[in-house]
């Protein structure tokens, strides 16, 4: 599963590199993208994956900073 980490970027920065992952990674659903704890980013990665119909679910239950983009059932 290809992982796209999130702790370097920018916020500023981190739609266009989200968007960017999704659209080069979208036959190979599905990926992961590590936010870490920021909310903002949280939310930023929620914009984008309602934004291209995605599902966007933590990768376990007790990290909400890594979370699993697939397609929507």
């Amino acid at each position: 599963m290809e992982t796209l980490d999130l702790h370097t970027i920018l916020h500023e920065d981190a739609p266009g590199i989200i968007e960017n992952f999704i659209i080069l990674n979208f036959l190979n659903l599905p990926i992961e993208i590590i936010t870490g704890n920021s909310i903002d980013m949280q939310c930023i990665l929620k914009e984008i994956t309602n934004k291209h119909n995605l599902r966007m679910a933590p990768s376990h239950s007790k990290n909400l900073g890594s979370y699993i983009i697939n397609k929507k059932l």
